[in-house]
């Protein structure tokens, strides 16, 4: 592993420029814009005080005078959190504590004895939090990770004694398939937070020596190792809360320990230089500023931590490999396949939950495109995941009744409510954590029966696998939908469809395409480009679309006689609304891919129908 290992410090090292940049000098502190964000010392105070090639922060003054400055802003700044605690989320008061270890003596005894107090209040804050907030519980395993680390450092056995108490209660919650479910029962996966959690759990072991959890731990890896493309990133289709190529360097150190998640790690090398992912110098690295610290940091602990050991092929690198999740955070709701065969590789999802009809918030998994295909040239060339509940979600199956006047066009909606109301009940302005109007309004329906969501959020659905490919079949009130993906050969994949409905006035039918950075494409032969990152487009197209991203492109052709419409940009990573801004520039990054939605539309009689949808073909 040392190669990776090597990969890890050119990508921590190279980034470091960057960061030290945005120490703002006058308040103290490492900022983004507004925000201060601390998320970043104790890469700094791990380079300060250990040699390695290429470091050229070891022993530097000016360095050690931004960490400490940095660290008494962040205690000066302690308050009530909405996570627990009083020095923010657990990430942020691990980067202190270890600073604090690492950099002894040279804080002074006045500054080590403040932060040790701020630490101390963190702590006894944080063991107030009754049950898990509205995410995943990865907060609390990070939290059993600090206390772990605490305990060690401060000599302290009843902080010990709580990690041990919640990083047990945590594994508990541990599902069949060894994920936790995001964010409450019956949520399922996601396979990117996933390792959010992983990450926390492997640190409290190392930090603890506790051996009771480590088959949790085991599980834990063996799923981010099944819930992965070939190239190890993790398949955002089964992932209704992050998308695609979102956490490289998350649970590095904790893949190590098993030969397939050293193959795992390593695969993602690749694609990772290919496309710039966790490299400030390539501008489409990373979608927020905050990527740049959060994942400079959590390399840290993959590089001192990775292990050494042989590696395995993973089952997704095998021709013919097929394989089928339970995911069954509901009894028997849920479900989910994956199938390898030739240079394809599939996803299907038929996850299933009905929480995100209830609640109005953007951490709340919905996951809208049920299907990805991923090729071993090209990479991505279908899928997405979700855009977190806005006015064009990559909803694979739109369907239609006119009911409240509700209308799609192109994978955009439009109703009267969403455009009636720009503020709430109680004044406040629709922000991107809730774009659709709240339940509060004098408006149609409740979260429970939106009249959009309704329109695209299935009651049922079924993932199944099939010689040469896999299908997804969609319930819904007013029909089914059905579709079947099928790997033709090394060049060629095709989506069919078949629907039985009844009152139905129009049926879209939809693919997510993403289009990796710099944007470019062609629709029916002609050059476009996303130029104008605020302005939705959905052009017609007769013929098809083409893409290249890397070395080599591919081709989207609809069938003969059909029309379609191509929506873009829908970009993954942010959630603000279409008619207000669909995107919200970063100072200095672009996002890696945004996403086109190739719609189809059916009106008439709707009664039956089937057909080829599109056809993928991969050109070198």
């Amino acid at each position: 592993m040392q190669a990776v290992r090597d990969w890890f410090l050119r990508r921590m090292l190279g980034n470091v420029p960057y960061i030290l940049e945005c120490f703002d000098e006058r308040r103290g502190c490492f900022c983004e814009g507004a925000a201060a964000n601390q998320h970043c010392l104790r890469v700094l105070a791990h380079f300060y005080k250990h040699a390695a090639p290429g470091n050229e922060l070891l022993g530097d003054g000016s360095v050690l005078d931004k960490i400490v400055r940095a660290g008494d802003a962040m205690v000066s700044a302690e308050k009530p959190g909405r996570h627990g605690g009083t020095l923010g989320g657990e990430w942020i008061p691990y980067n202190l504590l270890e600073c604090y270890d690492w950099l002894g003596e040279e804080l002074g005894a006045e500054r080590k004895a403040r932060w040790r107090e701020a630490l101390g209040r963190h702590f006894e804050a944080q063991g107030q939090t009754n049950n898990y907030i509205a995410t995943a519980p990865n907060h609390f395993v990070w939290r059993a990770a600090v206390l772990a680390r605490a305990a060690r450092l401060f000599d302290r056995p009843e902080l010990l004694s709580a990690a041990r108490m919640l990083a047990k209660q945590v594994c508990k919650m541990q599902t069949t398939d060894g994920y936790w479910d995001e964010a409450h029962r019956g949520q399922g996966p996601s396979p990117s937070y996933h390792r959010v959690h992983l990450h926390g759990l492997d640190l409290y072991v190392r930090n603890s020596g506790d051996e009771s959890v480590r088959p949790a731990l085991e599980r834990g890896i063996a799923f981010c190792v099944r819930a992965a493309y070939p190239d190890g990133v993790p398949i955002e289709t089964f992932d209704g809360r992050q998308p695609y190529f979102s956490s490289f360097a998350m649970a590095a150190s904790a893949l190590t320990r098993t030969p397939a998640g050293r193959r795992l790690l390593r695969n993602q090398c690749a694609p990772s230089d290919r496309l710039g992912q966790l490299d400030v110098n390539r501008p489409c690295g990373f979608g927020l500023s905050w990527y740049v610290f959060a994942g400079t940091d959590f390399m840290l602990d993959g590089y001192r931590f990775m292990e050494d050991g042989p590696e395995a092929e993973i089952p997704q690198e095998r021709d013919g490999h097929a394989d089928s999740f339970v995911i069954h955070g509901q009894e028997g709701a849920g479900g989910a396949v994956t199938l390898r065969k030739g240079a394809w590789f599939a996803a299907v999802s038929a996850i299933e939950s009905d929480v995100p009809r209830f609640i109005p918030n953007v951490y709340i998994t919905e996951r809208q495109s049920g299907f990805s295909f991923f090729h071993r040239d090209a990479g991505l060339v279908a899928g997405g995941g979700n855009r977190m509940r806005n006015h064009a979600p990559l909803a694979n199956a739109v369907v239609l009744t006119g009911w409240q006047d509700v209308d799609c066009q192109a994978g955009v909606f439009h109703a009267p409510y969403l455009d009636e109301f720009e503020r709430d009940a109680a004044g406040r302005e629709r922000t991107e954590q809730a774009p659709f109007a709240s339940a509060g309004l004098p408006r149609p329906g409740h979260e429970g029966i939106d009249p959009v969501k309704s329109c695209y959020h299935p009651l049922k659905r079924r993932a199944e696998l099939r010689p040469g490919g896999a299908a997804l079949t969609l319930e819904f009130l007013h029909g089914t939908i059905r579709f079947e993906l099928e790997l033709l050969d090394d060049r060629r994949a095709r989506i069919r469809y078949a629907y039985e409905t009844c009152g139905v006035r129009k049926l879209l039918l939809q693919v997510p395409v993403p289009l990796f950075h710099p944007y470019a494409f062609e629709l029916d032969g002609a050059a476009r480009g996303v130029a104008d990152m605020e302005a939705l487009e959905s052009p017609a197209v007769r013929a098809g679309v083409s893409l290249r991203a890397g070395p080599c492109g591919a081709t989207y052709a609809v069938p003969p006689g059909r029309e379609a419409s191509f929506t873009y940009p829908l970009e993954p990573i942010r959630n603000g609304q279409i008619k207000r801004m669909n995107y919200v520039p970063d100072p200095r990054f672009k996002p890696l891919y945004v996403v086109g939605l190739l719609s189809q539309a059916f009106t008439g009689d709707l009664s039956a129908g089937a057909g080829e949808l599109v056809t993928v073909e991969i050109e070198r």
